[in-house]
């Protein structure tokens, strides 16, 4: 997908907010320009005000971002952009779909749940001060 300078800019400034930072505009810019990667936006009135971002290789995918600006949570926009990624990802071949997150996220937890992940693991201090739970969603099949 080809943002335009002012849609990336807004995409960038909704990673900041939701994620403190954890990304380099750089890195972001290559992931969203990657051929592998699954990128979904949520627009409001013209203004980027969520994203989810993943890649599919070979037949998995697995999601790497997924926020909202807080003034727009619970709404459904999560729910929207994950039913999307998952959609394109089954386009492109993935059966199933992996995240990690932390492990005192409980509201990422609740949708993900609801959106029918099941926790397959946990990596121990994953992120230094908490754990990453791992979560997996198959996808049904379709003849």
């Amino acid at each position: 997908m080809t943002l335009t300078d002012e849609e990336f800019r807004q995409l960038f400034e909704v990673e900041q907010v939701c994620f403190r930072g954890s990304w380099t505009r750089e890195t972001l810019a290559a992931e969203v320009n990657n051929p592998l990667s699954v990128f979904v936006k949520a627009q409001r009135d013209g203004k980027i005000v969520g994203f989810a971002l993943g890649r599919v290789v070979v037949d998995e995918g697995e999601l790497y971002q997924i926020g909202v600006l807080p003034e727009f949570r619970r709404q459904g926009i999560a729910e929207e952009l994950l039913e999307e990624l998952h959609r394109q990802m089954r386009e492109r071949g993935a059966v199933c779909c992996f995240l990690e997150v932390r492990s005192r996220n409980s509201g990422a937890i609740v949708l993900y749940e609801k959106s029918g992940y099941e926790q397959i693991s946990v990596r121990r201090g994953y992120y230094g001060d908490d754990d990453a739970l791992i979560f997996q969603k198959k996808f049904a099949e379709t003849s």
